[in-house]
């Protein structure tokens, strides 16, 4: 599968991958072929299909934009595929609950700005940026092939809160 192009992660997409590790919100179905990962905003279930080195996923990043979105990278950290480092579990605290899909559409779909709003919350801006960077690097560096898939995306029924 190493001969299929594909083109590098966005940064963005780790910010949200790492969250969804922080909430609990990626499922291995079968470690080696499904998982499901649910939206920060808790509204939608996307699927991720494994296969001899190819991951597909309904996001719209990998579906349109051909890149692993935060689904694959999040199926990656919880195979262990990417590792963190150890002392990343307490900045993984910062992560849970964000709300990304509000935050990108309050910011109108700046990432960065979304991003900058997100690290002048936690306080540990430059350790957060370093370990985005990390699990970047180790993304942006495993041999696999990805592309979208069809299967319909999941919708979440909203619940009286």
């Amino acid at each position: 599968m190493s001969d299929i192009l594909r083109k590098p992660t966005s940064i963005a997409k780790i910010y949200e991958a790492l969250s969804a590790v922080a909430d609990g919100r990626v499922e291995l179905c079968s470690p080696e072929s499904k998982a499901i990962v649910t939206s920060s905003a808790h509204t939608k279930r996307y699927t991720v299909m494994i296969s001899d080195g190819l991951y597909t996923s309904n996001d719209n990043a990998t579906y349109w934009q051909h890149y692993a979105g935060y689904p694959i990278i999040a199926v990656f950290i919880k195979q262990g595929r990417i590792s963190l480092p150890p002392d990343s579990r307490l900045l993984l605290k910062h992560f849970k609950n964000i709300n990304w899909k509000r935050l990108n559409t309050e910011n109108k779909n700046h990432y960065d700005k979304s991003i900058s709003q997100f690290l002048s919350s936690t306080g540990h801006a430059d350790q957060i940026e370093k370990l985005v960077r990390n699990v970047y690097d180790q993304a942006n560096s495993l041999p696999f092939a990805v592309k979208g898939n069809r299967k319909p995306i999941i919708k979440v029924p909203k619940t009286e809160e």
